[in-house]
């Protein structure tokens, strides 16, 4: 079983594991002293450890083995309009986090019916995929931002929308660099030309009309093939 440690590091000899995860490894997982178990600090650390204290609350283990992973070559950056519905915005995060999304940038846009997010829910969502597919990397969350200020800090990267257009297929990507997700509504005809005028090539993610969060899934598995 693998648990969160987030300022565990490469100096630690001993941790205490925080009162959430101490609860789960003791109460419901009934791990002892001289149990091994794992932890992730979400930056690339892993630490194989021993339970010494066995507290519900306040977990101790000795760090016995502990191992800096290198990030992964590319960065998978997804930019995407918050989805009316929290749900799928949490199920896209969760099989994003499991295949590798770097970075979510979440964008307002014209069209946008909702918002706003719940930051420290989707945290807690991208830390449970991360333990669940035992990555070490944690993908950085980012709070919603305009859409005019997103692409002026980020240029250069991809569209994706519904409009006719002359697109490149998303599998001639060949760069690492964020893809655009527009709302239910798609993005503004102004909007698309705002983000070419930014450097942003306009792309055909399918032949179906997508949702929002199966349009951003479907730019994660574009970019793993970069």
């Amino acid at each position: 079983m693998i648990f969160y440690a987030p300022d565990c590091s490469m100096q630690h000899s001993e941790y205490t594991l925080s009162e959430l995860e101490s609860k789960h490894c003791i109460k419901v997982l009934r791990k002892v002293n001289g149990d091994k178990i794992e932890l992730v600090n979400g930056k690339g650390g892993q630490f194989v450890c021993e339970i010494i204290d066995q507290h519900i609350k306040k977990c101790r283990v000795k760090i016995i083995k502990p191992t800096q992973h290198e990030p992964q070559n590319k960065a998978l950056h997804v930019a995407m309009a918050i989805p009316k519905s929290s749900d799928r915005l949490e199920w896209f995060l969760e099989k994003a986090t499991e295949l590798g999304l770097s970075r979510l940038s979440l964008i307002n846009c014209t069209n946008s019916e909702r918002k706003s997010i719940n930051q420290k829910r989707l945290e807690k969502i991208a830390i449970s995929a991360l333990k669940q597919s035992k990555r070490y990397y944690l993908p950085k969350i980012e709070a919603p931002i305009p859409f005019l200020t997103f692409i002026k800090n980020e240029p250069d990267g991809y569209i994706g929308h519904c409009y006719e257009a002359k697109k490149k297929p998303a599998t001639t990507i060949s760069k690492a660099a964020p893809i655009l997700i527009g709302p239910e509504g798609d993005f503004s005809p102004k909007e698309v030309e705002e983000a070419k005028g930014a450097g942003y090539i306009e792309i055909e993610l399918s032949k179906n009309r997508l949702r929002t969060e199966t349009a951003a899934l479907c730019s994660v598995f574009y970019l793993l093939n970069v």
